[in-house]
């Protein structure tokens, strides 16, 4: 049901009317994220709204939840699962004017944001004082932090840092009834308690609105250098990447691209080895320690035959060397104009398994698919090229999502290792997750947000 124009004025009244939005054009654009053909479903939403308060914030979903309105806070928009797509229509909570650094604290080593900030404009801000945030995604130009936080995001650097949930310390968060509370500690442990903490984290906006962050954060290492391998085999990359992991090398990024990424990112015009992988190992920290690692990371590379290698210890060097790998996403248009892009994740063990069954879903399918993305930790985006112009080329991509899903799992992986589930991924938690534990996650969504308004349609699977 449309909104009355009653709540229009009323969220007008809070926010100002410069601040709310009901023209179709807004509500058009505000109708999707990154996701692409596999996410059916569409509705505009009612109203686009955009808080600079946590007070403004507790007040919209206090009328929200007494007028039973779905409610949808959205970061930058950069998912591609769908999370932030209003697919019950409501109210559209757009965090990004929530954007300041309320506080530094490089005793304690934390920070406190708005959840509206960028990746990259805060680590530009905590660079200044010798820190850095690291599990930043490939994304940091656009996303924000409030949708890190949300989906459990992670990065290139990952394999070290860990994930979002190991850099949260506390949340500001707006409850489904209006409500304001703090969850966590500023300490850098705490056992009192079950971990709300932990429990907003990742839950894509069917609990609450963050309008605080508080994170731990690293001091700059001293050293950084990259290196980059190529190989005649994927074998020999998924093994290199299997012995830095099991080694003393301990990688801050190890990342791998395959055959037909390499040639989508040649075509797009940057200078890459022609070869059947690459891998990226990035080591940081004391300079002598990394010279020590490097030497034996060189042994790894050597032993599993690889064709060549380069290396970056100037920031500039560094920057040529993960050209390549950030250019990935745009260069697959050369090969096809459009793409779903998965996020598959298993244990390191399977990595080679995993690359064998998306090379068979390929050749069976007659279907393209670059495959690239965090090894170390064993995340895998194989992303499927198709022409959504032709019909045949639509189905033989979908039914490819579902083959690459049921591979991962009959593999012990998960389905979503950094991008969340959204409602590209609901039908599929059944695959990864038993009856029990979906009826948990249900009855604790149950009780925080008995009237289902908070982002309503995610994560769970229908019936």
């Amino acid at each position: 049901m449309r909104i009355p124009d009653e709540v229009i004025k009323e969220l007008e009244s809070i926010v100002g009317q410069e601040n709310v939005s009901t023209e179709p054009a807004e509500l058009i654009c505000y109708s999707r994220d990154f996701s692409f053909i596999d996410v059916r479903e569409e509705t505009l939403p009612d109203v686009v709204v955009w808080p600079t308060t946590t007070e403004q914030i507790a007040r919209i979903v206090k009328l929200a939840n007494e007028r039973r309105i779905p409610v949808v806070p959205r970061g930058a928009g950069t998912g591609e699962c769908g999370g932030a797509m209003p697919i019950k229509g409501g109210i559209v909570l757009d965090l990004f004017k929530m954007n300041k650094v309320l506080e530094i604290n490089t005793k304690d080593m934390w920070v406190l944001v708005e959840p509206g900030i960028v990746g990259d404009k805060l680590n530009a801000i905590l660079a200044k004082h010798g820190f850095f945030l690291p599990p930043l995604p490939a994304s940091s130009e656009m996303s924000t932090i409030g949708g890190n936080v949300a989906t459990n995001a992670a990065g290139y650097r990952t394999v070290k840092y860990g994930s979002f949930r190991n850099w949260v310390m506390g949340l500001e968060v707006v409850l489904p009834n209006g409500k304001v509370i703090w969850v966590g500690s500023k300490t850098r442990k705490t056992s009192s308690g079950y971990s709300l903490t932990k429990l907003f984290v990742g839950s894509e906006g069917t609990l609450g609105v963050f309008t605080k962050i508080m994170l731990r954060i690293h001091p700059l290492p001293e050293s950084r250098m990259v290196l980059t391998a190529h190989y005649d085999t994927i074998d020999k990359a998924c093994l290199t990447i299997m012995d830095v992991m099991a080694g003393n090398i301990f990688p801050s990024a190890a990342e791998i691209m395959d055959r037909t990424s390499i040639e989508a990112v040649i075509r797009y015009g940057i200078e890459l080895p022609k070869s059947a992988a690459i891998v990226i190992i990035e080591l940081d920290g004391y300079k002598r320690d990394v010279e020590r690692r490097l030497v034996a990371l060189k042994e790894i590379v050597k032993k599993n035959e690889a064709l060549g290698t380069s290396i970056g210890v100037a920031e500039e060097e560094q920057a040529r060397l993960w050209k390549g790998r950030k250019a990935i996403t745009p260069a697959l248009a050369s090969i096809k104009p459009n793409v779903i892009d998965e996020d598959i994740c298993v244990p390191v063990s399977r990595l080679l398994d995993l690359f064998k069954g998306i090379e068979g879903i390929s050749k069976e399918l007659n279907i393209d698919i670059a495959t690239y993305g965090h090894a170390g930790d064993g995340d895998l985006h194989p992303d499927i090229l198709f022409d959504k112009r032709r019909p045949e080329e639509v189905e033989r991509a979908i039914s490819a999502v579902g083959r690459l899903r049921e591979l991962t799992v009959e593999l012990g992986g998960t389905i979503t290792g950094e991008h969340g589930i959204g409602i590209r991924r609901a039908e599929w938690m059944y695959l990864e997750h038993t009856k029990e534990e979906i009826e948990v996650m249900k009855a604790i969504k149950a009780a925080i947000d008995p009237n289902n308004i908070m982002n309503p349609g995610k994560i769970f699977p229908r019936g």
